[in-house]
C-alpha cells in the first residue's frame, strides 16, 4: 500500500506499525526524520546494538537480509532492520537474487520491522517494488509544496522564539530553495547571526543565506536580460564552483526562460498576476519575479533563447563543443541578442 509521508508520521506516533516498509523519494530531510522517529519508537537506545541493524544495499546479499530479519530481538518486542539503497529497487542491474527476496518478504516474522530506505527515486516497475507495495507500506517523500515549506519555516522559527514578515519569509524560501535539509541548515545559520534579535529581516537573509541554484539562475537570467555578459558568466562560474552539473544548469536556464515566456504571454492576454500561479502551477513569488524579468525580453527573444538552449544541449551531447564552452557561448549569444 502506498502512503503519504504525513500518514507514516501519524502511524509512528500512534505506534501502529507494519513489519515491512519502503521509504523513497526526493525529500531527503523528511525521509531521514521519519526513519529517525521510527527508530526511536521501536528501538531502546540501551539495546540499539542488539535490536537495530543497518545494511548497505550495495554490499549485501539476500541471505544477509534474511539472517538479520530472522534474528530474534533481545528484551524487546521488535527488531529494526534497515537496508539502504538496494540497487534492485533503483533499476540498477546487479547480481542479486531479487526473486528470493521477493518470496521471503511475505513471511517476515512479527518480531521484525524491515525498512528499505532509498535515496532519491526508485524504479516502480521492478517486481520487488510491486511486492513490497502489496505486502507492506511504500512511502514516497516528495518535495514539499511552497505553502507547506512556509508553514514549516514559520513553525520552526516560532519554536526558537523568532518571527519573520511574510515578505521576508517568501524571500528566504526563494533564496534558499525547496530542499528542507538546506532550509534547516540556513535557519541554523540565521539563528547564530541574529542572536537575541526577535525578528529576521531580508537584510539578515541576504547577508547569511547561501543562495540555492534556482536563485542563482534567477540572477543569471537577470544579468542576461540587462545584457551584462560579465555578470552572467560570473553566476555560471558560481553554479559550477558549487558543484552543479552543466546539464542541470542548462535545464534550469531553459525552464526559467519558459516560465518567463508563459508569464509574459498570459499577462499580455489580460490574465491577472494573481491568477497566473494557478494556471502554471508555479508559486506566486516565482511568478512575480518572472513578470518583473519579462520586461527585459520580447516573446521572440524568449523563443530564440529556448531554441538556443536545445541547440546547445545537442552540440554538447554530440561532442561538437565542450560542456562549459557551450553554455558560455549560449549565455554570450543570449546577452547580445536583440
Amino acid at each position: 500500500m502506498e502512503k503519504g509521508y504525513r500518514e507514516i508520521f501519524d502511524d509512528i506516533k500512534k505506534k501502529q506499525l507494519d513489519k515491512l516498509y519502503l521509504f523513497h523519494g526526493e525529500e531527503e530531510y523528511v525521509k531521514e526524520q521519519a526513519l529517525e522517529q521510527l527508530t526511536k519508537t521501536l528501538v531502546s537506545s540501551d539495546l540499539a546494538a542488539l535490536n537495530h541493524q543497518v545494511l548497505d544495499g550495495n554490499n549485501v546479499n539476500v541471505e544477509d537480509i534474511i539472517y538479520a530479519c530472522e534474528t530474534l530481538p533481545f528484551m524487546a518486542d521488535k527488531r529494526l532492520v534497515v537496508v539502504k539503497d538496494l540497487p534492485a529497487l533503483q533499476g540498477v542491474r546487479a547480481s542479486f537474487d531479487e526473486n528470493k527476496l521477493k518470496s521471503y518478504i511475505s513471511r517476515i516474522p512479527d518480531t521484525t520491522c524491515l525498512v528499505f530506505y532509498c535515496s532519491g527515486q526508485i524504479d516502480k516497475r521492478r517486481a520487488l517494488y510491486i511486492a513490497i507495495r502489496k505486502l507492506g507500506r511504500t512511502v514516497e517523500f516528495q518535495p514539499l509544496k511552497q505553502n507547506e515549506i512556509s508553514r514549516w519555516v514559520v513553525n520552526n522559527l516560532r519554536r526558537r522564539g523568532k518571527q519573520i514578515s511574510p515578505a521576508a519569509l517568501q524571500h528566504f524560501i526563494h533564496v534558499s530553495g525547496n530542499s528542507l535539509e538546506k532550509i534547516y541548515n540556513e535557519i541554523n545559520k540565521l539563528m547564530d547571526y541574529v542572536g537575541d534579535n526577535d525578528y529576521i529581516t531580508e537584510e539578515d537573509i541576504n547577508k547569511v543565506v547561501t543562495p540555492a541554484a534556482e536563485y542563482t539562475i534567477f540572477q543569471l537570467i537577470e544579468a542576461i536580460g540587462t545584457m551584462n555578459v560579465e555578470q552572467a558568466l560570473y553566476f555560471l562560474d558560481k553554479l559550477l564552483s558549487e558543484g552543479e552539473n552543466i546539464f542541470s544548469i542548462l535545464v534550469m536556464i531553459c525552464r526559467h526562460i519558459r516560465i518567463i515566456f508563459q508569464c509574459k504571454s498570459l499577462s499580455e492576454n489580460g490574465i491577472r498576476a494573481d491568477v497566473i500561479p494557478r494556471q502554471l502551477g508555479v508559486h506566486p513569488y516565482t511568478v512575480k519575479k518572472c513578470l518583473q524579468q519579462s520586461r527585459y525580453f520580447t516573446k521572440d527573444k524568449l523563443i530564440r533563447a529556448m531554441e538556443e538552449c536545445l541547440k546547445t544541449d545537442y552540440s554538447i551531447k554530440s561532442g561538437r563543443v565542450q560542456e562549459r564552452i557551450g553554455v558560455e557561448m549560449l549565455i554570450i549569444k543570449m546577452c547580445k541578442s536583440k
